[in-house]
């Protein structure tokens, strides 16, 4: 799979018949395994555990809201006591554009992949050290100026709260899972089952968030890079509160 990363996806593709099915299907697939644990290819944990390196998938408080997020994570840092995560927010990137760019990156590594994913526990795979943050950037401001996919996650702030309600430690076996999974979807009825506990201003300002979030649903295209920017960009209006 990683020597020929291109070739593999291009066959899960036909598998599936399109690009929105393979989606879905992947997405499910992901879901079922986070649902059931098997700790061979997915393995909840600790959010405060978490390590640069590695893919997880992630439930984050965006200020009352909390959603789901596929990510890379590449850099951890301390600000003002808040503790922070860097890394890529994976459905910020079009499929077409991440078979490429992973290709092209795991052409250099695959030895080194093959060697991580021969372990039998995600928790004994080593981390993807060749993944750094520098490196990273490098690869998506070289590849379409990309780079503004880098994002950043309190995992706690500065007050002592948890900002990354769930963790999931994903395995490098399921990369089409993890890489291509997409949760708008079920993030847009946590959403609608949020609403249901809120009243008065909070209520309104929620619905309004997942009017627009449905507008972003129905103008999926899973081949623009403008229409995967606008979802990177909408990050900003799914906070339900205030900074």
């Amino acid at each position: 799979m990683y020597k020929n990363f291109e070739d593999y996806m291009w066959g899960v593709m036909g598998l599936h018949g399109s690009w929105e099915r393979m989606i879905f299907d992947l997405t499910e697939q992901l879901r079922n395994l986070i649902i059931k644990p098997n700790l061979s290819e997915v393995m909840e944990i600790d959010p405060s555990k978490l390590v640069p390196n590695r893919f997880y998938l992630i439930k984050y408080d965006f200020n009352g809201n909390p959603l789901w997020c596929p990510i890379l994570a590449l850099d951890y840092k301390v600000h003002k006591n808040n503790h922070i995560l860097y890394g890529i927010n994976l459905e910020y990137l079009p499929p077409r554009y991440k078979i490429l760019l992973f290709d092209k990156i795991f052409k250099q590594v695959y030895a080194e992949m093959d060697l991580i994913a021969q372990k039998e526990m995600v928790r004994d795979e080593a981390t993807l050290s060749f993944l750094s943050f520098e490196f990273m950037y490098k690869m998506l401001k070289a590849n379409g100026n990309m780079e503004w996919a880098i994002t950043a996650w309190t995992i706690r702030n500065f007050l002592g709260k948890m900002k990354i309600k769930k963790a999931y430690l994903c395995s490098i076996k399921i990369l089409p899972q993890i890489m291509f999974s997409d949760w708008k979807r079920y993030n847009a009825g946590d959403m609608l089952e949020l609403q249901k506990n809120l009243y008065g201003e909070d209520a309104i300002k929620l619905g309004e968030i997942i009017e627009q979030y449905q507008k972003l649903l129905e103008e999926y295209e899973a081949d623009s890079i403008l229409y995967h920017k606008k979802v990177a960009l909408f990050r900003e209006k799914l906070k339900l509160f205030k900074d």
